[in-house]
């Protein structure tokens, strides 16, 4: 989805109460927004409930909120507020989750085995990186968040992103690396 048709649900919702549009928004976003605050806060269920709880939110306040210009922004910089005040609230009582598993990609656009299999180990390799790697790789690749936008979102500098990204590819090539080696 593109951010003029975001600006449009987001005007609709705001002008007009358009339930329709908040429930495209929703749909957008949630996997999005629990993906990301799953790794700041450290659990899916803690995360689901914090997106949950944004969204209810933004429903509520949404008269409020006129002055939002992107909402995306402002989406992923509500969960990480959120996010931070969980891991504040539940410091001594937090839990590692296990790993969970992947939703499985988009069925239809993954053309072989072999790309299955590499997206998997992507995956895999994703989780290896270090939790603010992880996030910062997945905010400018997968939701294609500038710099900028990810340095004012983490409330870090935009030098730390770049150097946490370029930390991240190289981790990553260095994993994905003997993958495309060929078999003998």
């Amino acid at each position: 989805m593109e951010d003029a048709e975001i600006n449009t649900l987001w005007q609709s919702v705001i002008g007009d109460d358009d339930q329709l549009a908040f429930r495209a928004l929703f749909d957008y976003f949630y996997n999005r927004l629990v993906r990301f605050a799953t790794d700041l806060a450290g659990t899916r269920e803690a995360a689901e409930e914090i997106v949950s709880d944004v969204f209810v939110q933004l429903w509520k306040n949404r008269k409020q909120t006129v002055g939002v210009i992107r909402l995306k922004t402002y989406l992923y910089t509500a969960v990480r507020n959120r996010s931070y005040n969980y891991i504040r609230d539940h410091q001594q009582h937090r839990w590692l989750g296990l790993e969970e598993i992947e939703e499985p990609a988009v069925a239809g656009l993954l053309p072989s085995l072999e790309w299955k299999e590499l997206q998997q180990s992507l995956d895999a390799a994703v989780e290896r990186l270090s939790p603010q790697g992880r996030t910062i790789f997945r905010m400018v690749r997968e939701e294609g968040f500038k710099y900028k936008e990810v340095a004012t979102i983490l409330d870090i500098s935009p030098r730390t992103v770049e150097t946490q990204l370029v930390r991240a590819i190289a981790r990553l090539r260095q994993v994905l690396q003997p993958l495309q080696q060929p078999e003998k």
